[in-house]
């Protein structure tokens, strides 16, 4: 009988000793890190590190100190539902997400401990969209996946993982969702997409040079609609050159003097019959 305690009390030891061996102190690891200080004060204000130091296997979804002042101000419960949703209750380092034989995956959250969780409010969905491209978000069905894997921080195999990623998880029911990671300090807003500049109206003399120039290189320009047609060339022959005033007024001379002369010819022919008719 006294045996059998010896070996219960020695196998109690052993327990206790491995308990205590594999708890480890989150509030001290997170201290190391003052990117992730807000993070950390709120797991101590909310009593979650005391919860979360007392589990042997745990993965901790950290928020650095800009993402984490999207949620920092709001009521005390709020925000406590809201960082219990961000421990993971099984051990995940980016070298074991990437060799998920899903794409997706559900996991199991301390919110789920409560007892309070209805529904999905106490999982998470982890989806992989593609190579080293990874996504935390509610499992609530129609819940956005808004936390993008950023990268690892704490990797003590097979007890605690501490994963950085980009924006709260905001379960619905838990307040209003957070969509979209809040913009770095002094990043310059998006440029705005460039507008087609409207080409300037065209002065008076352009318009009078682009009535000139619409007809194609090597053809003819209209002719005015008030010009007369020009009479077209018999095919085949050489058109008459033109004459200029004064031929035209030559010409026209010794017409009028040749009609003067035939006259005087016919009366000096019809007097020369009148004389051989007298003989």
């Amino acid at each position: 009988m006294a045996a059998k305690s010896s070996l219960l009390f020695i196998v109690a030891f052993f327990l206790a000793l491995s308990t205590t061996s594999t708890a480890f102190n989150v509030t001290k690891v997170l201290g190391q890190y003052p990117d992730y200080g807000s993070f950390n004060d709120l797991l101590s204000q909310t009593k979650l590190a005391e919860q979360i130091s007392h589990r042997q296997t745990i993965t901790i979804l950290a928020l650095d100190n800009a993402s984490i002042s999207s949620i920092a101000s709001r009521p005390s419960d709020e925000v406590k539902k809201i960082l219990m949703n961000h421990v993971v209750l099984d051990y995940f380092d980016t070298f074991k997400i990437q060799k998920l034989g899903k794409k997706s995956a559900i996991l199991t959250t301390l919110y789920q401990t409560t007892g309070l969780a209805q529904g999905q409010q106490g999982f998470l969905n982890i989806t992989k969209l593609g190579p080293g491209e990874v996504v935390f978000g509610s499992a609530v069905k129609g819940a956005p996946l808004v936390s993008k894997l950023l990268g690892s921080v704490v990797s003590q195999p097979f007890n605690l993982s501490v994963l950085h990623v980009s924006t709260p998880i905001v379960a619905p029911g838990f307040g209003e969702a957070v969509l979209a990671p809040p913009p770095p300090p002094g990043s310059p807003p998006p440029a705005p997409a460039p507008k087609k500049a409207a080409a300037p109206a065209p002065s008076e003399e352009e318009e009078a040079d682009d009535d000139e120039s619409a007809a194609p290189d090597g053809a003819p320009s209209p002719a005015p609609a008030d010009a007369p047609a020009a009479d077209a060339p018999t095919k085949g022959k050489t058109p008459p050159a033109p004459k200029d005033a004064d031929e035209e007024e030559e010409a026209a001379a010794p017409s009028a003097s040749s009609r003067v002369a035939s006259s005087i010819a016919v009366a000096a022919v019809m007097g020369l019959v009148a004389s051989l008719v007298a003989f």
